[in-house]
């Protein structure tokens, strides 16, 4: 080969030694201390290793076969492979490169599922694992652990002044609950989220609950968690009537993307040049998204595409998806008032049994990811089901059927029906059949027969580590990468109520 190209595959080689340096420690880990871990789990990591094995096994065989067989110093007989074999090899190489970055993604949310686990054997383990390993190397999960636990130490107090965002330039971001700051003479972005204390609340409460978040969002990997990683907390008094309290959560924007925007603009603006692979990504990014807040503790209770922001460095890519909208978010031990509201676009992604203004149920973990199934409906249909005025008011998509001739036909449980139908009839055409049955299975999570939630008594074992996560994890391996096609939809924006049409905006 050429320089330049023995130099290309020189390249490719280190990625993989790198790549594979990461995963060995981590097996090794996971080794010593498999008997400590619970059955479910061991299960589920067999399914995540067999992945492994088997494009391990596909990569070596495409290898070997261009070098001609195995041979001591794989690395030497690699550079030295013919010119006219260069192109198969970069191929090959490539390939393997993309695998096992998609199996690391696969694998990471379960490794920090073992953190969550209360185990001497894990903690000594642990301490070896981090003092034998290079600093580069997993140098944050001893960290992150004691986070997730409540024992991490942080210097100084999460809360910032409460003067911090005056002099900072505030944009809404369209069909957001969140903004966009950016302080004077800096480049940098952040992203605002607001919770407020209800009336009824408990101050206490939720200034702990704040804090508790926001400490352990402080360690968060936005492309590995699907959540910002936070920069502080700002405690405020409303300057009207009855001076209600609320915090502001201030999130790091991720450098080298785009300008975050709602999942909601994205689905509304309809047009959009991208493969069922970027969709897919956006649907997996989701997933892990909500596993992460469960597994830091907490539920949601406000997914919703006005609660996702999108953000990109391709413009033919829709980017990595990331969860806000905390406003409603509690600790899946702490108390859950049971108010609601009435607004139809927030109900559509609710459980049946967590509508309007008096919810039947206590809010459980559940219900977040009934609420991430419609999401992923809508994703994988790429269609909005929320269209909205010029005025800022609301109206359901024709695809909702009767629902949009008014809110007055509005029945929970047809809604959900509805759902399901879609799911089953229109999804499997658009998005195949496996990532339809993970919606519909996230739809009908607390339905009787259903057979991953079917006994609510075993969604909690004494470590805090649910089973709701761990069927998000089981969903994330069921679902895999589609063949990339490009797809056109027509531009939309705004609904014509008038002409029962959609306007361009």
């Amino acid at each position: 080969m050429t320089g330049g190209a023995e130099s290309e595959v020189s390249e490719r080689i280190l990625c993989i030694e790198s790549h594979w340096k990461r995963t060995s420690l981590q097996l090794d880990f996971l080794r010593r201390v498999w008997q400590s871990l619970d059955a479910e789990y061991q299960t589920i990591q067999k399914q995540i290793l067999h992945v492994l094995v088997s494009k391990l096994t596909i990569a070596i065989s495409k290898i070997d076969s261009l070098i001609g067989g195995s041979v001591k110093d794989r690395r030497q007989q690699l550079t030295g492979v013919k010119r006219w074999r260069y192109v198969l090899l970069k191929e090959g190489l490539d390939s393997t490169i993309k695998d096992l970055e998609m199996w690391q993604k696969m694998f990471d949310p379960s490794w920090f599922l073992i953190l969550m686990t209360s185990s001497p054997q894990i903690d000594t383990e642990l301490t070896r694992h981090n003092e034998t390993s290079a600093p580069s190397l997993l140098n944050s999960t001893q960290t992150l652990r004691n986070s997730l636990r409540g024992n991490a130490h942080q210097e100084g107090s999460i809360f910032l002044p409460e003067d911090g965002l005056r002099s900072a330039h505030i944009l809404n971001i369209p069909f957001s609950s969140s903004k966009v700051a950016q302080r004077a003479g800096s480049s940098k972005l952040f992203i605002l989220d607001t919770v407020p204390c209800p009336a009824q609340g408990n101050v206490q409460r939720l200034t702990a609950d704040v804090r508790e978040l926001a400490r352990k969002l402080f360690h968060a990997d936005p492309i590995q968690f699907g959540l910002l990683k936070c920069y502080g907390v700002v405690r405020e008094l409303t300057p009207q009537g009855a001076r209600q309290m609320f915090f502001t959560l201030v999130f790091r924007a991720v450098e080298g993307l785009s300008v975050p925007q709602s999942l909601r603009a994205s689905l509304l603006a309809g047009e959009a040049n991208h493969s069922l692979s970027d969709r897919l990504d956006i649907a997996k990014d989701l997933a892990k998204s909500i596993s992460f807040v469960h597994t830091f503790g907490f539920v949601h209770k406000n997914v919703r595409p006005e609660t996702i922001l999108v953000s990109t460095d391709k413009p033919s890519s829709l980017g990595h998806s990331f969860l806000v909208g905390f406003e409603e978010f509690r600790n899946a031990e702490g108390h859950t008032l049971r108010f609601g509201d009435s607004a139809w676009e927030k109900n559509l992604y609710r459980h049946p049994r967590r509508q309007g203004p008096g919810p039947n149920d206590y809010y459980i973990m559940q219900h977040d990811i009934y609420s991430l199934g419609v999401c992923l409906l809508e994703v994988g249909m790429w269609e909005s089901f929320v269209f909205y005025n010029e005025d800022g008011t609301c109206v359901p998509s024709p695809t909702l059927g009767a629902l949009s001739e008014g809110s007055s036909v509005w029945e929970p449980v047809l809604v959900k029906d509805l759902l399901v139908s879609l799911a089953q009839a229109v999804l499997p055409k658009r998005m195949g059949t496996k990532f339809a049955m993970v919606v519909e299975t996230c739809l009908t999570c607390l339905d009787e027969d259903n057979a991953d939630f079917g006994d609510e008594r075993e969604f909690q074992d004494a470590d805090g580590v649910l089973v709701g996560v761990r069927y998000i994890e089981k969903v994330r391996v069921v679902v895999k990468p589609y063949p990339t096609s490009k797809i056109t939809y027509t531009s939309r924006c705004f609904w014509n109520s008038k002409t029962s049409q959609c306007n361009s905006a």
